[in-house]
């Protein structure tokens, strides 16, 4: 069941992203189907893996809030004055009765909250498996190498100037490497979650490259033979990630992965796990070494961006201060989960330029549509589950090298959230919920 369940979050960044409603609603059937059977087979004792979620119950009991509150916003069982101020003049205007709910929009309240629970039904799952190190090898080898499939697609799109996505023709045009997603920002966040699952694989090959030291001849040549020649394809798979990554020409996305690399290796450097310096030296020789040649074949269009960076050009920080301004009077409340689209029209004014979906700060955007204190309790939730990761890095003497990127996934992904929205679309977080899952399993100590 574990190889299916891997099988299809692999899959899911196949249809756009599953970034559409077919797609994300039969992803969510499809992982609920196999969490039940897991707690079915777990409970009837046809299962070898003990069901607990005792070492995430401080995040758990928190992402209770967000989830509980999203379904009193979906409901019509609230007062009177909690419904949203639109369907009071609906009531007034039209001569049928009319349940109010706290939602501007019902519907995308529920598919947002449907959402919201696979990702964490996903974790759960992950998270039991996980337990299991040859489980969690295979989790990152696959995230690894699919990464490298859906990287050297993009790139043969982008540079074969095929302006089609899949069988489709585009809706807009193609100004960076996307894959199969539809926004290349989105990508680049994707781009960035496999190409630190890609570490560990690397990792292994140089670690074991210093069985026999460097001292003699036969070390050297025994070290030479696994890096260049048995390690040729965890090399290759960073070096093909790295630059569909600079080729989305994306840059939270560039910056936010470069922030989660750095903070990996710092991780690394100041939890002393690794006892063998030329173990360090070579891992950082060989991504400043892989870094500057990408850059220097592929970075030409993301500089030129870089150098470019205005929020006031793009409208954003516009977004932003009305956003708070809104968020200012109803920090209680919410306009209902999912609904920014339709919501945040009725508080935009001149000063916004052209259509926003999407906040571009899902921060912000989550306490505009759940309520300061219930986002609140959803971030810190995340935030829990990144200390935890932190703690295993010491905590651990085996395996620690994946909490250090659980760790640095969620650098990742928090940092890209300040300013785009890529943790909002489902491939995405499906891929952040597995490696997360992963990591927090291999950050308990074995003896728990």
């Amino acid at each position: 069941m574990f190889k299916l369940f891997l099988f299809m979050l692999l899959l899911a960044p196949l249809p756009f992203g599953a970034y559409r409603p077919w797609a994300w609603s039969l992803f969510a059937v499809i992982f609920a189907l196999i969490g039940v059977y897991i707690c079915i087979s777990a409970f009837i004792g046809r299962s070898s893996i003990h069901l607990t979620l005792k070492p995430v119950r401080y995040s758990l009991l928190l992402v209770l809030v967000p989830i509980g509150w999203a379904f009193l916003q979906y409901s019509t069982w609230v007062p009177a004055a909690w419904m949203h101020p639109f369907w009071q003049i609906a009531a007034q205007q039209l001569p049928v009765p009319v349940q109010g709910t706290i939602s501007l929009d019902p519907y995308e309240t529920g598919t947002a909250l449907m959402k919201l629970l696979s990702y964490f039904v996903i974790f759960f799952i992950s998270l039991q498996y996980n337990r299991d190190y040859e489980n969690t090898v295979l989790t990152f080898k696959g995230l690894s190498y699919v990464g490298l499939v859906y990287a050297i697609y993009g790139l043969v799109l982008y540079l074969g100037k095929f302006d089609t996505l899949l069988w489709f023709d585009r809706e807009f045009p193609m100004n960076g490497v996307a894959s199969t997603f539809i926004n290349r920002n989105s990508y680049a966040t994707y781009a960035g979650l496999t190409l630190l699952a890609s570490f560990p694989v690397l990792f292994d090959k140089i670690q074991s490259c210093f069985q026999y030291g460097l001292s003699s001849s036969y070390g050297r040549q025994y070290f030479f033979e696994n890096v260049f020649i048995r390690g040729w394809l965890p090399v290759l798979t960073i070096i093909v990630i790295s630059t569909a990554l600079l080729l989305t020409q994306s840059r939270g996305g560039f910056l936010s992965t470069s922030l989660a690399v750095f903070s990996f290796i710092i991780v690394l450097l100041l939890s002393r796990k690794i006892k063998n310096n030329g173990v360090i030296m070579t891992l950082l020789g060989l991504v400043a070494a892989i870094s500057w040649g990408v850059m220097a074949r592929s970075g030409d269009k993301l500089l030129d961006r870089l150098d470019s960076t205005s929020a006031d050009s793009e409208g954003r920080l516009a977004v932003y201060s009305l956003l708070s301004k809104a968020n200012e009077e109803n920090s209680w409340l919410g306009v209902g989960y999912g609904t920014f689209p339709h919501s945040f029209r009725l508080y935009r004014d001149e000063t916004i330029i052209g259509f926003y979906d999407r906040a571009h700060n899902t921060y912000l955007e989550n306490i505009f549509e759940l309520g300061l204190l219930q986002a609140s309790a959803l971030f810190l939730a995340i935030a829990l589950l990144a200390f935890v990761c932190l703690r295993g890095v010491w905590s651990r003497h085996r395996h620690w090298i994946y909490p250090a990127i659980g760790f640095s996934a969620s650098l990742l992904v928090g940092a890209h959230a300040l300013v785009d929205f890529s943790l909002q679309i489902p491939a995405v977080a499906y891929t952040y919920a597995l490696m997360m899952g992963a990591a927090v399993a291999q950050s308990l100590p074995t003896r728990k």
